[in-house]
């Protein structure tokens, strides 16, 4: 669908909040100018995170298309630019869980004597743990599962994560520790050998 340039120019002088509360309506010239508006800033956050031009513009891609989607039940509590970032932040985090869960079972896992055993039946139980962990860390409070997926997922130490966030070692310890908690309650009843594969993916 193409839209006038002069029509376009005035909702450049929307606010984001205004820009919101159109979206919500379906109006995708709001949808185009929050696009405009954030795509750039996303697209270079994104890709400091994945080191990835493609992933980058991916994961952006996605979170344009979940917004629009879901754009009925937009509620921006603090401000668009930052629920654009949270959410952006929260899809990288998946990026590197699937990742890493994939990565370190197959590489610590599968590999027997060298040679890759990857059969539909391995493959079946990556995606199973994977959703497994991700519904978990949905249990956590907020900033707990973020201190979480920063020292499993991205790999940063301790000290790492209370520089980025601003906040002491020891906090980031606790809150590892109670993530670790609702992790091993989840678990506790769960497959035994995928069990024991969790807890030596995500025990450092």
């Amino acid at each position: 669908m193409q839209f006038g340039t002069g029509l376009m120019a005035a909702y450049t002088t929307l606010t984001d909040q205004e820009l919101a509360d159109s979206l919500r309506s379906g109006d995708q010239l709001a949808f185009k100018e929050l696009y405009n508006r954030y795509w750039t800033v996303l697209l270079d956050t994104a890709y400091k995170r994945l080191d990835s031009t493609e992933a980058a513009e991916e994961v952006v891609q996605d979170l344009f298309v979940s917004l629009f989607i879901k754009r009925e039940s937009l509620k921006i509590t603090y401000s668009l630019d930052g629920y654009l970032k949270n959410a952006l932040k929260y899809k990288i985090f998946d990026i590197f869980r699937s990742q890493y869960i994939h990565n370190k079972y197959v590489d610590n896992v599968l590999n027997q004597n060298g040679v890759l055993s990857l059969t539909p039946e391995h493959e079946m139980q990556v995606k199973e743990l994977a959703l497994k962990i991700d519904r978990a860390t949905q249990k956590m409070p907020e900033k707990c599962r973020e201190v979480f997926l920063m020292s499993r997922m991205e790999n940063l130490s301790n000290k790492s994560i209370a520089s980025k966030l601003s906040i002491s070692v020891s906090t980031v310890e606790k809150h590892i520790s109670k993530a670790m908690h609702i992790l091993e309650k989840d678990f506790k009843e769960y497959h035994l050998e995928i069990a024991l594969v969790f807890f030596y993916l995500l025990r450092k």
